[in-house]
């Protein structure tokens, strides 16, 4: 791991997010990245100030300069670090779609365990059509 990687800490438990942490970690350069679980007893003292709720809330990221982000600011800042992604993030960081992404965002973060539990069923409905 690079001296000073972005952190990403994200919902161990979530399929979503997990597959979001695996396409970061594979699509990202190397050491761009340490990706901590929130069952990760470090993600206490990196995000220090924050309740369990908080931190159990949003996914976030933690940039070289100590900046937390949470939530879609998280993801757009990951995307930020792979080049071929960048312009998506540009995109998102337009502020007038900064209202529009919160919702979205909060809206499938509060429906997480639903929505991965569908993905994994479609999943598996695929592997048995097969």
């Amino acid at each position: 791991m690079g001296e000073n990687p972005h952190r990403f800490i994200y919902d161990g438990h979530c399929g979503l997010c997990v597959a979001f942490k695996n396409w970061l970690m594979e699509y990202a350069p190397p050491a761009a990245f340490e990706a901590l679980s929130f069952d990760d007893p470090r993600v206490h003292e990196i995000l220090t100030g924050k309740s369990e709720a908080e931190i159990c809330e949003t996914a976030h990221v933690v940039t070289p300069e100590g900046r937390i982000l949470s939530g879609h600011a998280a993801i757009r800042i990951a995307l930020s670090v792979r080049w071929r992604s960048r312009m998506i993030s540009n995109i998102l960081a337009l502020p007038f779609l900064d209202p529009v992404l919160r919702f979205i965002y909060t809206r499938i973060s509060l429906h997480r365990y639903r929505l991965s539990c569908k993905a994994d069923l479609m999943k598996d409905a695929k592997k048995d059509s097969k």
